[in-house]
């Protein structure tokens, strides 16, 4: 029996397989397509079969679990291709989506973008007044029903809208976290009036305080809806044909994973990098390693996120095109640096992305069209990655085309048309930003990045992490054997995973009990769920958290709490959240005596599965360079002669001198003078600085 994951990233769709006799892996790689998503999903599972040996229809067929991570709901946000979307809102509130936070200006923007401040401005509307629709009904902030729903004026906005040609309904009504009521009649309404429109409920997606972000992450959510419900319900059909028996499970935000049936299609945003940083956690865990920097470097983006104790983090806030959303989305922070990254002149500095050519039509080396000089032109002028041997061969770049877009474009005009020096410069700046990202998520937290190890994985991570790994600090960086599809594996690898919040803000003291109902109502919805997933009693947990502050602060701290409450329990959430404030601000920033309110409560409803394990690898004799070949030495400014490894053939305690490059079908391990490498007995690589 085989487990499959599938990937697509903006210029590459992974796929990972397992066979679980045999314990052995395959890797597809193959172009993402945008035009037919599905197309690149299966060139890659074809591939993916080559390795095992076996047709498409009987990796596919004979699969116990399929997991796909989608881009299709980020794709329909920042390429604007959603849904025409309607909401309908309290009467007197339809401009909250258009007045924002007064930070929706810059919400989301780098500190360059912020500094130009005159040139910003409020995002896009996805729904403007047109749109937007007051219903006559209230309910206040204890929920009680202050005026009844008309709901004869809800069926003439449903009508309008139906006839109005809009696709999709975002119901947000004031204070509908408190109580759902309004807001699921008015599904019904519309169910009666217009059955084929989706509906998003605020109450259902984001059902905590916050009227604006409950009524963005309900917009966003119906505005992606039809066009990811579409495309699963495609794929799930294009697979049964292809021999699938199993349900297609899909990762979410969280770090979890849901079947078709239950996904809420805006927690699928950022799923591959999220499936990374579960991947991430598992295979530190392996190692023996509690604290990490997973670091992701694709085609167009680099992102970051840590470990902590063998866990993740979440993020307080979601921002997609400047709104502030509220999702249960693992805390990855990204900038537009990857290999598709184009480099530029500003004036008279060089400068690299964040704009990227993608897939289509990529790098120039691709020989696709592409005329960008971009950090993969540079990783081949610069020796980094031989164009014979790209992606195991089965596609071969160009290294003259590289060399006509750096020299063309930035070495005539800023390094004297010295070809080499320009790419060094694209590598020097692409990676400095890279380190500058990892800083801010280390040290802006409280973290000592020399505390931890770094992981690195993507297509260009393997080739970018010994320079930014070195100039942050860390002393140890791991290379998953599996690194160019490592998000595929964590997609693998992901639980069932259910999100529950509510909404109650509480000073303490409180009755413990008042707590515990408001926890075993959550547990109760996730057990529901669980079910519904069809995951057994053997294999359910249930993980509770907090979002506390201190009285008259806006921000919250998230902490975790007991399993059960009691009068020790919620004094024990008193001191762990002094102890975490004080861990993210600083010792003495704690306010004991101002009280702490209890504002945010969740519910990580769990489903275990069982992770395939890999095969170890037995010591054997000291690796041999496969070839030599010129490549760039940052310290000798130069290029100097390499040797070249295939990675393939490693074994366990081999140990590599930089300069040095290891070649993995996919992507290439950079080790560079002075550094030195070991290969584990999972074939992992452990670059040691």
């Amino acid at each position: 029996m085989y487990t499959i994951a599938v990937d697509i990233g903006v210029t590459f769709t992974d796929v990972v397989a397992f066979d679980r006799d045999s314990k052995e892996m395959a890797i597809g790689k193959s172009l993402t397509t945008p035009d037919d998503l599905q197309r690149g999903v299966l060139d890659a599972i074809k591939v993916a079969a080559q390795e095992f040996d076996v047709s498409v229809e009987d990796l596919v067929g004979g699969s116990e679990r399929l997991v796909h991570a989608t881009t299709q709901s980020s794709n329909a946000v920042f390429a604007s291709t959603g849904a025409r979307t309607a909401v309908l809102t309290t009467r007197g509130f339809e401009d909250t989506l258009i007045i924002m936070r007064a930070t929706g200006r810059v919400a989301g923007l780098s500190v360059f973008e912020r500094h130009h401040y005159r040139n910003t401005q409020k995002p896009a509307l996805l729904a403007d007044e047109r749109d937007i629709n007051g219903i006559p009904e209230r309910i206040d902030y204890l929920g009680r029903i202050v005026t009844q729903l008309d709901e004869q004026a809800v069926r003439e906005a449903v009508r309008k809208i139906r006839d109005g040609g809009y696709k999709a309904i975002a119901v947000a009504y004031l204070f509908s976290h408190k109580n759902p009521e309004h807001e699921r009649r008015t599904a019904e309404l519309i169910a009666e009036e217009a059955p084929g429109l989706y509906v998003s409920l605020s109450s259902e997606v984001a059902p905590v305080l916050g009227e604006y972000e409950r009524s963005a992450t309900a917009l966003f959510n119906a505005y992606v809806g039809p066009v990811i419900v579409g495309y699963l319900d495609r794929l799930q059909r294009t697979l049964v044909e292809s021999g699938l028996r199993q349900k297609l499970l899909v990762v979410q935000a969280n770090g979890g994973i849901t079947t078709v049936g239950q996904v809420v299609p805006i927690f699928t945003i950022e799923s591959g990098p999220a499936a990374g940083v579960v991947g991430a956690a598992h295979l530190a865990n392996e190692l023996g390693h509690k604290n990490v920097i997973a670091t992701d470097v694709g085609g167009t983006t680099f992102k970051v996120a840590i470990i902590q104790g063998g866990a993740w983090t979440y993020s307080r806030e979601t921002v997609l095109k400047q709104y502030q959303l509220r999702l249960p989305m693992v805390d990855v922070a990204s900038i537009g640096a990857g290999g598709g990254s184009i480099a530029w002149i500003d004036g008279s500095r060089l400068r690299v992305g964040p704009q990227s050519a993608s897939a289509d039509p990529g790098p120039a080396c691709y020989g696709l069209g592409g005329k960008a000089p971009t950090v993969t032109d540079a990783d081949v002028v610069l020796g980094y990655i031989a164009p014979e041997r790209f992606l195991s061969g089965r596609m071969s770049l160009r290294k003259d085309l590289a060399e006509e877009a750096i020299k063309n474009q930035l070495a005539t005009p800023l390094f004297a048309r010295d070809v080499v020096s320009a790419a060094a410069g694209i590598r020097q700046v692409i990676d400095s930003q890279m380190a500058d990202l990892i800083r801010k998520s280390t040290l802006e937290r409280g973290y000592d990045p020399r505390e931890f190890v770094m992981m690195a994985y993507g297509g260009s991570g393997p080739v970018h992490a010994a320079s930014y790994g070195a100039e942050v600090g860390v002393r140890e960086i791991i290379i998953p054997f599996f690194a160019t599809a490592h998000s595929a594996y964590g997609a693998a690898i992901s639980d069932i995973r259910f999100s529950l919040a509510y909404s109650d803000p509480l000073t303490l003291p409180v009755a413990p009990e008042r707590l515990e109902d408001t926890y075993r109502a959550m547990e109760k919805r996730g057990e529901l769920l669980l079910h519904e997933a069809d995951v057994p009693l053997s294999s359910r947990k249930y993980i509770r958290w907090v979002e506390a502050r201190y009285r008259r602060q806006v921000h919250f701290v998230r902490i975790p709490v007991s399993s059960r409450f009691d009068r020790d329990a919620v004094n024990a959430l008193s001191r762990s959240f002094h102890a975490e404030y004080e861990r993210l601000f600083g010792r003495g920033s704690g306010l004991e005596n101002a009280g702490i309110e209890l504002v945010n409560y969740g519910v990580e409803a769990i489903g275990t599965v069982d992770k395939p394990s890999t095969v170890e690898v037995q010591p054997g004799s000291q690796p041999h360079p496969r070839a030599m070949r010129a490549t760039y030495c940052p310290r000798r400014r130069a290029m100097v002669e390499t040797s070249i490894y295939d990675g393939l053939a490693l074994t366990a305690d081999s140990l590599i001198e930089g300069p040095a490059i290891i070649e993995h079908p996919g992507t290439n391990i950079v080790v560079f003078d002075g550094q030195m490498a070991r290969i584990d007995r999972y074939r992992h690589t452990h670059i040691l600085l």
